[in-house]
């Protein structure tokens, strides 16, 4: 009589799978294995050199992005610093222009005081003298010092020179022409400064790329000692850039070094 078979009751067939999922486990977990072979040195040697190369290729990739990036803000800064300068120069020229016509608009009111004075032409003297500039009535004011003059303030004698010639007599169109000029010409510094730190940051992306070429190319060749010559080559290459990299500069936001004394200065009075 054939052997019935209880429904839900554990098999033959389900025993011999439970014994090899406990073999697959027990693989897993690392049980009933043998001791570890011994690795091979040559092993060793390429996965140590594959470790390094790694390592360099990561830290290689992060200088180089940080290069040029920096490389792209001082780039910035130079074309900012030039237009800067740029328009500093031509608001001295303006600038210039008009202390010109102030100083010709003085000189002939001058003049023509003087000429009123040598005549004793008093009324007209002190209308033209009332109509003097602050900075030319201030020079007539030094220059007339100690000078007699007659009861309607027209002076007895004249003076040798001119209140032109006397260091007192400062026309503010030129002092701000001269800042301006000053600060167009220290603008133009501060570019070519941020251009030269621009392109030490693009010779350093150039130096890392020999490092990335390096380090890419070392596990191609067989021979150990060319691995390991430019593993070590391209390892020393990306400290040197490193280094380089922490001294140099920074710029991320803002203005990137403080400004000259000469840009920061306002114009005179």
């Amino acid at each position: 009589m054939a052997e019935e078979t209880v429904p839900g009751a554990p098999t033959e067939d389900d025993d011999s799978v439970l014994d090899d999922l406990g073999e697959v486990v027990d693989v897993v977990m690392a049980e009933d294995l043998g001791p570890q072979d011994p690795e091979d040195p040559w092993e060793r040697r390429q996965r140590l050199l594959d470790s390094w190369t790694a390592i360099i290729l990561a830290v290689a990739a992060i200088v180089a992005a940080w290069g040029t990036f920096q490389a792209s803000q001082w780039g910035g800064a130079q074309s900012d610093a030039q237009s800067k300068s740029a328009i500093a120069r031509s608001d001295a020229g303006k600038t210039a222009t008009e202390a010109t016509q102030d100083t010709i608009i003085d000189s002939q009111m001058w003049l023509t005081w003087l000429g009123a004075a040598a005549n004793k032409e008093s009324a007209k003297a002190a209308f033209l003298e009332k109509r003097f500039s602050p900075w030319l009535t201030r020079a007539q004011d030094e220059w007339l010092a100690g000078v007699k003059v007659d009861a309607n303030g027209t002076p007895v004698s004249v003076p040798p020179g001119t209140p032109l010639d006397l260091k007192s007599y400062v026309v503010p169109k030129q002092v701000e022409s001269s800042v301006l000029s000053t600060k167009a010409e220290a603008w133009l510094n501060y570019g070519d400064d941020a251009g030269a730190i621009s392109t030490k940051y693009v010779l350093l992306a150039v130096i890392v790329a020999l490092v990335l070429f390096f380090a890419s190319v070392a596990l191609k060749f067989t021979r150990p000692r060319v691995q390991v010559l430019l593993t070590l080559l391209s390892l020393a290459l990306l400290v040197g850039c490193v280094i380089r990299t922490v001294t140099l500069p920074q710029y991320i936001s803002g203005d990137p070094r403080p400004l000259p004394a000469q840009v920061t200065a306002q114009a005179g009075p």
